[in-house]
């Protein structure tokens, strides 16, 4: 059996990874005609495989295509087929009254949740309602202090 053009570029693979290493260089030394010998193997190895890769080719696109064809008539009549069950079937039923179940149920957790969020939101409004009616009245009180102690009024202040 010939050897195959992977069998031979493997070879100058194992030739390149032997070869011995010229010192203080990464450059190493090879038998150039042994390595040649090893390309010009593997170029002829490779036109072969080629040549035998086209001739399958050619040989086989009639049975490929009526392969083809014959899967997709296949697959189109499951398909079809798959569908009529699945419409016949009391399982379709039994999933969309299920669905509407879910969905009805989902609404009212999203309805909770909404209702849950607007009362802690309206209990945080409230505790800053209540800072700043506090701060508000801290604010009149030091301006009543202040107006005492200073005699102003109201409009002497601005």
């Amino acid at each position: 059996m010939a050897e195959s053009s992977a069998d031979r570029l493997d070879a100058l693979h194992t030739m390149v990874e032997q070869a011995k290493a010229v010192p203080m260089s990464a450059s190493c030394m090879i038998n150039r005609a042994e390595a040649l010998a090893l390309i010009e193997a593997a170029r002829d190895a490779v036109a072969g495989d080629l040549a035998e890769a086209r001739e399958l080719a050619e040989r086989t696109p009639p049975e490929v295509q009526q392969a083809r064809q014959e899967a997709e008539r296949v697959l189109a009549e499951a398909r079809e087929r798959a569908d009529q069950l699945v419409e016949e079937s009391a399982v379709l039923d039994a999933a969309r009254s299920r669905a509407a179940e879910l969905e009805q149920q989902a609404g009212a957790d999203a309805e909770g949740l909404r209702r849950e969020a607007d009362v802690f939101v309206d209990g945080r409004i409230a505790a800053f309602e209540a800072g700043l009616q506090k701060t508000l009245s801290q604010v009149q009180t030091m301006r009543a202090r202040l107006a005492a102690r200073s005699g102003l009024d109201a409009g002497d202040a601005r």
